[in-house]
């Protein structure tokens, strides 16, 4: 005698699994519910005990600098095979990129980090405030090259805009006022940094260009050269007179940063939390009372 056996999925009445899932969930909603609540308590408490981060941010433009010379062509062909010294005379004009690489350099953070005395700052949980020392081991102890990767990373950024040259230098953290501070010293550090050179720069070409006139006088002859070197000695101390009077010598400020509200906290982002917990908390919900229905029957069941 052939016996017919209905599909496992099946059950009284055609009703397929997931209907008889959903008779499960309405006897047993009080559970279903509790289970999706606390997820979604415990998602919102989690949010509210992360650390909030704010973004500062600082507008700039990247100052280019006009100091090439106008020597005619013969000139030019005649000082091709001067070798350093033709360099010197014919230098490209623009700093933007020197000065974008200088923003984004380990060497510049090194030195603000060394200033500011940032590591304490950055690794809080490791410092120890009322002795003002290291909480861990020498050998976990946060060095300046772990605390760049982490402001390259995860708190500065530097976005350029090819289109109108724009920068846009963003601090992230979880202090306001630090975030706004950073960014603005940034800046001045790499402003600083780069007169600073173009200085040093400037006095040393200044003397290789006051040897060579003294040299190109005494042979009487090279009465072309030396309007040349006197014409690029006379740039390199506009340049000179420059970099001590320009304050923002490679990044002129459009828009200071200035400290966020509170509410423009950019993480964590708690309604996107508490939606996260919500789902969670229904499939969790799902399983619990699937469990608890295979607990009590060993398959779904629509008796109670």
């Amino acid at each position: 005698m052939n016996v017919t056996t209905s599909p496992h999925w099946l059950e009284s009445g055609g009703e397929d699994r997931f209907t008889l899932f959903l008779a499960a969930a309405r006897r047993r909603w009080i559970l279903f519910a509790a289970v999706v609540v606390l997820c979604v308590a415990a998602a919102v408490a989690a949010s509210f005990l992360m650390s909030s981060y704010w973004r500062a941010e600082i507008t700039v433009m990247p100052v280019t600098t006009s100091n090439g010379v106008n020597v005619n062509s013969a000139l030019s062909s005649g000082l091709a095979n001067l070798g350093g010294l033709g360099a010197l005379l014919g230098r490209p004009a623009s700093n933007q990129d020197e000065a974008l690489a200088v923003l984004r350099s380990r060497e510049l953070f090194d030195t603000y980090a060394t200033q500011a005395n940032l590591l304490p700052v950055l690794y809080a949980s490791k410092w120890d405030t009322a002795a003002k020392a290291w909480r861990v081991p020498p050998s976990q102890q946060p060095t300046l090259r772990q605390a760049f990767r982490l402001f390259d990373q995860s708190i500065r950024d530097v976005e350029l805009d090819r289109r109108s040259g724009i920068v846009t230098l963003s601090i992230t953290w979880k202090d306001r006022v630090l975030a706004a501070k950073w960014a603005g010293d940034l800046i001045e550090l790499t402003n600083n940094q780069l007169r600073q050179r173009a200085i040093s720069d400037a006095r040393r070409n200044m003397a290789y260009l006051s040897e060579q006139i003294e040299m190109a006088g005494q042979g009487g002859a090279q009465n072309a050269l030396t309007a040349a070197l006197a014409a690029s000695y006379d740039r390199e101390l506009q340049n000179y007179m420059s970099a001590n009077g320009q304050r923002d010598f490679a990044f002129r400020v459009i828009d200071a940063p200035t400290v966020p509200d509170l509410r423009e906290r950019v993480s964590p982002n708690r309604a996107m939390i508490a939606a996260i917990g919500m789902v969670g908390g229904i499939l969790l919900a799902c399983l619990v009372v699937w469990w608890a229905e295979r607990r009590r029957s060993g398959r779904f069941s629509q008796d109670a």
